[in-house]
């Protein structure tokens, strides 16, 4: 049977119109430091192109329903396993790495209404630990023990005061990537932590909420004021370069 003129005109009206493209995947890295080696339980970033039709988070989910695997038909895998995703752009996913006792390469994969992605390989260990930071200078995310903001004042905006840490003090630090695979509770083991080259004494780490580690750590007596430099070690593995702790 013989199209007629109207339906073939339908028909190259649809091979002309422009088709979602499948997403692709160029990139995987830790959310906190970016570092390309992931862990279990890490929050990390996919990037590449096509990732997701619209631009949107979790903030409007019910967590009712548990975590979200899904946003506007965008899902990920790592290691075949599905993560859990808190923001999609065309560019950009944010998703926590499933509890996965892998070790070595792992593949990274996209699915959206448009397709899926080819796989991408990443390199897991057990540990990736990353400390979230507010700024371009690398201030920590930290809470005294009442939990107000720890920072220099001039970090301050309406309703969100920050106070520099003192020395002695013991705050709480906030990081991901220590890859315990656990969904809740504490580590095995505590990281050895060193803010301006000293010893800090550390007397909890844990998961205080999905894919985020408290650290509890006294700052040491004699640490001098200012920004000082903060690293954590964690199963043969440090935490990104260039993070400080404001002190006063």
């Amino acid at each position: 049977m013989r199209a007629t003129p109207f339906a073939a005109a339908l028909l190259l009206a649809g091979s002309l119109w422009p088709q979602p493209s499948v997403p692709a995947v160029n990139q995987v890295v830790n959310t906190a430091g970016g570092n390309s080696t992931i862990a279990p339980n890490t929050w990390i970033e996919i990037h590449g192109a096509n990732l997701a039709p619209v631009t949107m988070d979790w903030s409007a989910w019910n967590f009712a329903n548990g975590l979200p695997y899904a946003l506007a038909g965008v899902s990920a895998t790592v290691n075949n396993q599905p993560a859990v995703i808190s923001y999609i752009s065309p560019t950009q996913i944010n998703a926590l790495a499933p509890l996965d006792a892998a070790i070595g390469p792992v593949a990274v994969q996209v699915t959206t209404p448009a397709g899926e992605s080819t796989p991408f390989a990443v390199n897991q260990q057990s540990a990736s630990p990353g400390f979230f930071v507010i700024d371009t200078a690398g201030h920590v995310a930290a809470r005294h023990l009442d939990y107000s903001l720890v920072g220099d004042e001039s970090l301050s905006i309406p309703g969100y005061p920050f106070t520099p840490a003192r020395p002695g003090e013991t705050v709480l630090l906030y990081a991901t990537g220590f890859g315990a695979l656990t969904a809740s509770g504490a580590l095995p083991n505590l990281p050895s932590v060193t803010i301006s080259g000293l010893p800090g004494f550390v007397t909890y780490t844990g998961i205080s909420g999905p894919g985020l580690y408290q650290i509890n750590v006294a700052i040491p007596a004699s640490a001098p004021a200012g920004d000082l430099t903060l690293s954590a070690t964690y199963d043969g593995n440090r935490t990104q370069a260039g993070v400080v702790l404001a002190v006063q």
